[in-house]
């Protein structure tokens, strides 16, 4: 079973005072317990987990979760042209996605992953997914 984790579980993780941070503790801790085939996160879910820290927090807070996500046993997958495509065709067609919301689905559509352990309610709207947010 292979599962991605959002920018969303890594930042509440990341901030004792965000009201989700007890539920993405219990998430990332379940998640790597279970040995999931793959646990992936994307380069740009990354690159929005780092920044949405640096914003929230502050830079150390920042880098110490980047180096957590570095050296942990989650997956950073790259988005290639393929997904950036797919990705810029659904941006197009929502209203309520970001674009790396959009990456991230294209990504799970191309490689057939239907898990995703986020709080971010608009992944709930798609049918096609099992949220994992508790």
């Amino acid at each position: 079973m292979t599962i991605i984790i959002d920018a969303s579980v890594f930042c509440a993780y990341a901030n004792i005072d965000d009201i989700h941070h007890d539920k993405a503790k219990k998430i990332l801790e379940s998640v790597i317990s279970i040995k999931h085939d793959l646990i992936l996160t994307t380069d740009y879910i990354f690159d929005e987990t780092v920044t949405v820290a640096m914003r929230r927090s502050n830079k150390k807070i920042s880098i110490w979760l980047g180096n957590f996500l570095l050296s942990s046993e989650i997956t950073i997958a790259d988005i290639d042209q393929k997904i950036f495509q797919k990705a810029w065709e659904l941006f197009e067609k929502t209203e309520k996605l970001s674009f790396t919301d959009c990456s991230t689905i294209a990504f799970m559509e191309i490689f057939g992953i239907d898990k995703i352990a986020t709080f971010d309610k608009e992944f709930k709207e798609i049918k096609k997914l099992q949220v994992i947010d508790s």
